[in-house]
């Protein structure tokens, strides 16, 4: 039996372009038309309070124009509108293009954009925060609210040295308040501010929910891998919990990538999906042009397409080694048992694809199999591609996907690409993909490639099976997903994430009968306090915590330093110093 701790996931939270993470939110916006009525109306009701159209007065319900509606009807006559400002669609010229640079210029109009109307940092006390930032205060207080277990409760069980975050940008903070407010300033006849700078920093996301919401003195850092950066820093938080130099890990990114400036860069590599080629695209299949370009159908992976799209999204995931969280009674979605990272060896080109991608599915296939067994790697596993929708990116993956289905005797391995819906969120697309994993896991359906109506030619699916539309089983049939990403300068990473099912199995056989009895009668409160969260946030109420210059400790009268333990004012656990 392995004797390392598991890494466990005990919590997720964060938003996209399809909503608010907890609760499945943002994922059954990809599968909507499989839900329940009760569902449908949860996920409308969600989305109606973010984008600032409905709001609860007292046990009633209002439009913010002040008309009393009936929340049911409303929901059902207006869903159409109301999941219209979602996901991938026109970017809106008064957020994101003032100047009409990307519109104009540059004339790309498809964005994954935050649900219309809704505003981070109308939530706290943001003072000239970067949008990213913004994000990451509201998507650590969503994965907290549904971890259902109070932050101080669990500090009191570990050292403060016991926890680490992970979490951060890949290209960094590029609006007015941060890297392009400080290049763009002079320009412009004024002057940089002290925080352009400082808050551009790509692993900033980390340093603020250190800083002003979880307090923690534990490990820190951010682990760069460009499209990969969330793998990255999974594999981090993987190896801490397994090394056991940390018991409360946070992995997560957050990224605001629809900006003038990174528009025109992938623009310029001739990556993105502008107004032109979609157009012509569009002429080719035979799609009507009548409309102009069509911007929900802009990212098309593995299909006839012609470049990527841009998403926002801050994810955020928590992990708790295995003993830690059936102690605390911690909600248990799912296992992390492997992750890998290669690079691409010499390359002809620092964007170019290359060797690194087969390396890390070529193991984490292998791990699967060992864990899982042979039967249940060909059968009863899908895989969550990079997907971009660039031509290179459809060939390349494809090979890599199907060459390892392939030497494992899988014969039709189910793949999605969720940036078909959402965009490319760069840093934390992976979390995109963990989430919505997590949603299979609950609802039992693998979102199809809804952009895409026909394979192209030159993709590799002799042993895949990309999916056009919605995969629906058992929510407990699939036992393990896999994550892709494949990064700018050959960063590669693949992640093994197991069903909650499964893990649980796992746990079973390493812990006593009465060990997970105890576990199971504290999980019912963790439960109450998720839901708990859930309703609260259905109300527009969200849990959103930011500590500035709180409890803020000072060396020389809140530290005490002995040879066998460190002391610090506020936390009930000395640092061990062993």
């Amino acid at each position: 039996m392995n004797t390392k701790p598991l890494a466990l996931i005990t919590g997720f939270g964060g938003i996209n372009s399809a909503g608010r993470s907890s609760s499945h939110i943002s994922y059954k916006n990809l599968i909507f038309d499989t839900l329940s009525l009760k569902d449908q109306l949860e996920v409308l009701q969600d989305l109606a309070v973010m984008e600032g159209i409905i709001e609860p007065i007292g046990r009633s319900w209002e439009t913010t124009s002040g008309d009393s509606i009936d929340l049911k009807s409303y929901l059902i006559e207006n869903q159409k509108s109301i999941r219209s400002e979602t996901m991938v669609r026109k970017i809106d010229r008064e957020i994101y293009d003032t100047d009409g640079i990307i519109t104009n210029d540059i004339q790309a109009s498809a964005g994954g954009q935050l649900p219309s109307g809704f505003d981070p940092s109308s939530l706290y006390a943001a003072r000239q925060h970067p949008k990213a930032l913004q994000m990451t205060v509201f998507g650590m207080g969503d994965a907290l609210g549904q971890l259902g277990i109070d932050w101080d409760v669990i500090q009191s069980k570990i050292g403060p040295d016991e926890v680490a975050v992970f979490s951060g940008a890949a290209i960094g903070q590029m609006d007015k308040f941060g890297f392009s407010g400080l290049m763009q300033s002079r320009l412009k006849g004024s002057r940089a501010s002290s925080k352009n700078l400082a808050l551009g920093l790509v692993e900033m996301s980390a340093d603020f929910i250190n800083a002003y919401i979880l307090g923690s003195v534990g490990r820190t850092g951010h682990c760069v891998g460009a499209c990969a950066t969330f793998l990255y820093n999974l594999q981090l938080g993987k190896e801490s919990i397994e090394s056991g130099s940390a018991r409360f890990v946070v992995v997560g990114g957050s990224e605001a990538p629809i900006t003038p400036e990174v528009v025109d860069g992938f623009y310029a590599m001739s990556a993105l999906s502008d107004d032109k080629r979609m157009l012509e695209l569009q002429a080719l299949q035979n799609e009507s042009i009548e409309n102009g370009p069509n911007q929900i159908k802009a990212c098309r992976p593995f299909g006839n397409n012609i470049g990527m799209v841009l998403g926002e999204s801050a994810q955020f995931t928590i992990l708790m080694d295995d003993a830690l969280a059936l102690e605390l009674g911690a909600n248990i979605y799912g296992s992390v048992p492997s992750v890998f990272s290669h690079a691409d060896g010499y390359k002809s080109s620092i964007s170019g694809p290359g060797i690194g991608n087969y390396i890390t599915m070529a193991k984490c296939a292998s791990s699967a199999s060992k864990i899982l067994g042979t039967t249940s790697l060909k059968s009863r596993t899908f895989v969550h591609a990079h997907g971009t929708g660039t031509p290179a990116n459809r060939t390349t993956e494809s090979h890599i996907l199907n060459e390892v289905a392939k030497t494992h005797g899988i014969k039709s391995w189910p793949v999605s690409a969720i940036k078909s819906y959402l965009g490319h969120s760069m840093a934390p697309a992976s979390g995109d993909q963990l989430i919505t994993s997590l949603g299979t896991w609950e609802k039992g359906v693998i979102p199809g490639i809804h952009s895409t109506d026909q394979i192209a030619d030159d993709v590799h699916n002799s042993n895949l099976d990309i999916l056009m539309e919605h995969k629906i089983e058992d929510p407990s049939y699939f036992e393990a997903a896999f994550l892709n990403a494949k990064g700018f300068g050959g960063n590669n990473a693949s992640a093994l994430i197991l069903s909650p099912d499964k893990t649980k199995m796992i746990l079973e056989e390493k812990f006593s009968h009465s060990k997970m009895k105890s576990y199971h009668a504290k999980l019912v409160d963790t439960k109450k306090e998720t839901e708990k969260h859930n309703r609260s946030c259905l109300k527009g109420r969200y849990n959103v915590t930011y500590k500035f210059n709180e409890n803020v400790l000072q060396g020389e009268s809140d530290v005490e330093i002995k040879k066998d333990s460190i002391r610090l004012k506020g936390f009930s656990q000395p640092i061990k110093l062993k």
